[in-house]
């Protein structure tokens, strides 16, 4: 072999390592150059744009949709008081989904996003704010009110009302996406608040729910270890009041060790005293997964967090 053949031959080598390069570069990069979570509150592009995952799945983006209503009773709060009257505050916050893998046409996910958040169904994310604002909910029952500027509501204390949407994404796998939702309703001096979760599995672009990841035969087992963590949340708090629960809390959250059972206000301590979050390491709780998602959690090590967003 002459010295310029052998040169012909690296040159050629060399050019194939480029462009291979190349092509991983492409698979791995945004449309925007970033690889990784970009948020960004410019309205007219996606406020999160996951990276991409090269060869089996697609790059998720979504929207931000930012909306509240401000609004004050013509009703009085006591009949014979001309001076006060009841006033309520409604806001959203949500990151939208607009693809999920590269499916766009997203309804079975978004239909259990609004349902989870406001117990009903629409048409659409725009159709359920636009009614939800609408119809304020006051300390007491009032059919006639108008909107005004929040700073026309002055000191309205005890005759005060909020309710308050926020729906975001919280992590994802390659195949699986956990959305978090979350609803505080402010009456008065009293609040509630509630915390939900719905799990899309991003492969088979379908909502999944305990059934899919737990193998309920074991809820006896599955649930002994939930109180255990309970009891151990119990002594950490060095809180008595703090006792088991009686069946399986059906919010919760997977994550890469763990998955966060939410119980809600005055499921095991009482009312008043917040929501409460119990850890149960996957270890524990493997031989009473599902199949389905044993194998998930087994063959999905990329976990891409989003984190709660900031507003």
């Amino acid at each position: 072999m002459t010295k310029r053949t052998l040169y012909i031959i690296i040159g050629l080598l060399l050019l194939l390592d480029i462009a291979a390069i190349l092509i991983y570069l492409a698979g791995n990069t945004n449309r925007d150059g970033k690889s990784a979570i970009d948020f960004t509150r410019d309205e007219s592009t996606p406020v999160v744009v996951a990276d991409t995952i090269p060869d089996r799945l697609s790059e998720d983006r979504f929207d931000t949709i930012a909306r509240n209503g401000n609004f004050v009773s013509e009703q009085m709060v006591l009949d014979d008081d001309k001076e006060k009257r009841m006033t309520c505050t409604v806001q959203f916050k949500v990151v939208w989904p607009q693809s999920i893998n590269g499916k766009n046409k997203l309804k079975d996910l978004e239909e259990s996003i609004i349902k989870t958040m406001l117990g009903k169904n629409y048409n659409s994310i725009n159709e359920a704010i636009t009614s939800t604002i609408e119809n304020p909910e006051f300390t007491k029952p009032s059919r006639k009110f108008i909107s005004v500027d929040k700073s026309m509501f002055g000191d309205t204390g005890a005759h005060h009302s909020m309710q308050l949407y926020r729906a975001f994404p919280y992590f994802r796998t390659n195949f699986l996406l956990e959305y978090v939702i979350l609803v505080e309703k402010y009456y008065g001096h009293n609040m509630h608040r509630s915390m939900s979760v719905v799990h899309y599995d991003r492969l088979h672009h379908q909502v999944i729910d305990m059934n899919d990841i737990f193998n309920l035969t074991h809820k006896d087992e599955i649930l002994a270890l939930v109180n255990q963590s309970i009891e151990k949340l119990k002594a950490d708090k060095k809180n008595d009041l703090i006792h088991e629960t009686t069946f399986i809390p059906s919010e919760f959250l997977l994550g890469t060790k763990s998955v966060i059972f939410y119980l809600p206000d005055g499921r095991i301590a009482p009312a008043g005293t917040g929501l409460y979050e119990v850890h149960v390491k996957n270890e524990r709780l493997m031989p009473y997964f599902t199949g389905f998602y044993s194998e998930l959690l087994n063959n999905d090590s990329h976990f891409n967090s989003y984190g709660f967003l900031e507003w």
